[in-house]
């Protein structure tokens, strides 16, 4: 995908939302960092903005496709975490769903830098790491056992395909010793539907924001086990 056609995804996008007049050309300046995703920052006339479209292929060495549906989800998943706390996700600012995108607010990285940064940088700081996991347990706590967001968040199908069978599942082909244990593991997993899980906790998709953490890419939230999001931050 060239840089124009990049440029003009985003401009589509963005008239579609009615974040940019007819007239107006944005500069845009595609981010680096996602494999799943176009993301690309765009200054308008009413200010810089973020915009986000999930990709059917992800841009990784070995084919791995994924639904198109998991930024509504994410979407679904921003919006309802940031209803409870507000600082914690970034707002949302557009949704164009028939590109599959969507437009959230520019947080300066010099304000909000990558917890993974920092923490390849040497500054590791145990209170930023306590915040985060005191923010994430209170989401599960929030969402625990409620069941109109188990009918809204049961993307079963989009986490066996983003999380289960990629991981676990791969390894249990390749491992055959470990196949049951690990397909036992996915059954586990899977049944355990008890709160909203967020499914991409690592610090790449933390910022260390002035006010807290605040959690990016939720293209996996489903409304499953618990343990997963903690298991997933604390293997990275």
């Amino acid at each position: 995908m060239t840089q124009q056609t990049d440029e003009t995804i985003v401009r589509d996008a963005l008239l579609r939302m009615h974040l940019i007049d007819a007239d107006e050309t944005p500069l845009i300046t595609p981010l680096a960092g996602g494999v799943s995703s176009l993301i690309a920052r765009a200054d308008t006339r009413r200010g810089s903005l973020c915009v986000k479209q999930a990709l059917p292929e992800l841009k990784v060495a070995m084919h791995w496709s994924a639904p198109l549906e998991r930024s509504h989800a994410e979407i679904d998943w921003i919006r309802q975490v940031g209803e409870w706390f507000p600082g914690a996700v970034p707002e949302i600012l557009g949704e164009d769903r028939e590109s599959h995108a969507f437009a959230m607010t520019w947080l300066e990285p010099s304000r909000h830098p990558v917890w993974k940064l920092q923490l390849r940088d040497g500054i590791a700081v145990p209170a930023f790491a306590a915040r985060v996991a005191h923010q994430l347990a209170d989401i599960h706590a929030k969402s625990a056992d409620d069941q109109r967001l188990a009918q809204r968040f049961a993307n079963d199908a989009n986490f066996f395909q983003l999380r289960l069978d990629p991981y676990f599942g791969a390894t249990a082909r390749v491992h055959s010793d470990c196949s049951p244990m690990l397909q036992q593991l996915i059954a586990d997993t899977a049944s355990n539907q008890r709160t909203l899980v967020h499914g991409d906790i690592s610090p790449k998709n933390l910022l260390a924001g002035p006010e807290g953490p605040v959690f990016l890419d939720a293209e996996c939230a489903w409304f499953g086990e618990p343990a997963f999001d903690v298991a997933f931050c604390l293997c990275h």
